[in-house]
């Protein structure tokens, strides 16, 4: 599975004006995004289920996230650790953010595509890879 690439800025126009719900979920979605660039070490930011979609009023922000094979969470600041830390992102900024190294192989990285272009209902849905 090869996900569409798009700008940060296309996410912006396609996916966060709609609504005042989808303003505010992106402006959350850039501050996570930001955070994460500024470790220094990503290597793709993907964003799955209801945000990419036509979906009226999406409940948050999915994004998976594929880290340098040397990233490590020591040493960064609290506020950049909360985004590596799963339920304290959700709760700041209405994002889910499951990340791995590439350190894991192109392999697993690929599954774990596979399974988020699939919703709970097991239908395809579309992955994106946000770009900046």
């Amino acid at each position: 599975m090869v996900p569409e690439a798009i700008s940060f800025e296309a996410v912006r126009e396609r996916f966060g004006k709609r609504t005042p719900r989808r303003q505010f979920l992106f402006e959350r979605f850039q501050i996570v995004f930001n955070l994460l660039h500024g470790s220094g070490k990503v290597k793709h930011v993907y964003m799955f289920g209801s945000f990419p979609s036509a979906f009226h009023s999406p409940n948050d922000v999915d994004l998976f996230v594929v880290m340098a094979a040397d990233f490590t969470t020591s040493g960064l600041s609290d506020e950049v650790l909360g985004v590596f830390t799963h339920d304290i992102c959700r709760m700041r900024y209405n994002v889910d953010v499951f990340w791995i190294t590439e350190a894991i192989g192109q392999e697993h990285i690929e599954a774990a595509l596979d399974v988020f272009s699939r919703n709970r209902l097991q239908e395809p849905q579309g992955v994106l890879e946000v770009t900046r």
